[in-house]
């Protein structure tokens, strides 16, 4: 039960900061807006970790190994959700996303995990949502489709890191050192390699257009706390729960884009979007 609760949590959690991500990106572009999203989340997190962990850093170099392949799958998975958010139609490319939930389930499955023929059907549904949901509209402007498709690539490469970042986490990383410090550590590895990719490619951090830190700002803290009660889920027998009852999350951000944004849809597109929703309840049922 604990597990329905964390993950509903992580849904409400990520569908705002997921809402927030597009305008971050779009103002400050995705690696700017990134770094600030993880700043942000690291500063709110540092209070809980250092008052609640009485072992800062983790023992064992294997340890560390999956510390920084986990840190660097979610930073990459985050990175590439903003790229998404910004080339492409927030109601679009955030069912994509929530797709992770389903990688998670499919990878538990390739190492030995018990599929039921529901969570099955939810699977080859996932798959159909991303289909339909990829099919421009025919009324759309010749210079749309491209843009539209580049954030649908950016989104499903985004889906398949989150979910493989998750995975890891609840196999490897966190029944060794907790959810708290897992988040901690991972976020760490996270903002450091997305300092060095501003260095490499030479952008500016931009200190001085600070109207534009509040939405990274707010979406980072409140993608730490969804990260932080997944975390706090895995590893306890109920991984599979937690993570797609937290990829529910695309129901409130594609409810935020349709009624606040105002994005118009395709029918097949909806239909591509209450398929992913069906989906995702399908599998959390397993």
């Amino acid at each position: 039960m604990t597990g329905v609760w964390l993950g509903l949590g992580a849904a409400l959690a990520w569908g705002f900061a997921d809402y927030l991500a597009q305008p971050a990106a779009r103002n400050l572009g995705s690696v700017r807006a990134a770094f600030y999203a993880q700043l942000a989340g690291l500063l709110l997190l540092l209070p809980l970790t250092l008052f609640t962990q009485r072992v800062f850093f983790p023992n064992g170099a294997d340890t560390w190994l999956w510390i920084v392949a986990t840190g660097v799958l979610g930073a990459g998975g985050g990175l590439a959700f903003y790229q998404s958010a910004k080339l492409g139609s927030l109601a679009v490319v955030a069912p994509i996303m929530g797709s992770y939930g389903a990688v998670t389930t499919l990878l538990a499955w390739l190492w030995g995990e018990h599929l039921t023929p529901l969570v099955t059907l939810g699977l080859l549904l996932a798959l159909v949502s991303v289909v339909l949901v990829s099919i421009p509209a025919r009324h759309a402007k010749v210079s749309a489709p491209p843009r539209q498709l580049q954030g649908i690539v950016w989104a499903l490469a985004s889906a398949a890191l989150v979910g493989l970042c998750f995975f890891v986490m609840g196999r490897e990383l966190t029944p060794r050192i907790g959810g708290i410090l897992t988040t901690w550590w991972t976020r760490v590895v996270g903002i450091t390699l997305n300092f060095g990719i501003l260095l490499f490619t030479r952008q500016a951090l931009g200190f001085t257009r600070g109207r534009h830190l509040l939405t990274p700002g707010l979406s980072g803290a409140l993608s730490v706390t969804a990260i932080l009660l997944t975390a706090l889920g895995l590893g306890h027998g109920e991984d599979a729960i937690v993570t797609v009852l937290g990829s529910m999350s695309i129901v409130i951000t594609t409810l935020i884009a349709l009624l606040i944004v105002r994005e118009r849809l395709t029918w097949w597109q909806g239909a591509g979007i209450m398929l992913a929703g069906v989906s995702v309840v399908m599998i959390g049922l397993k």
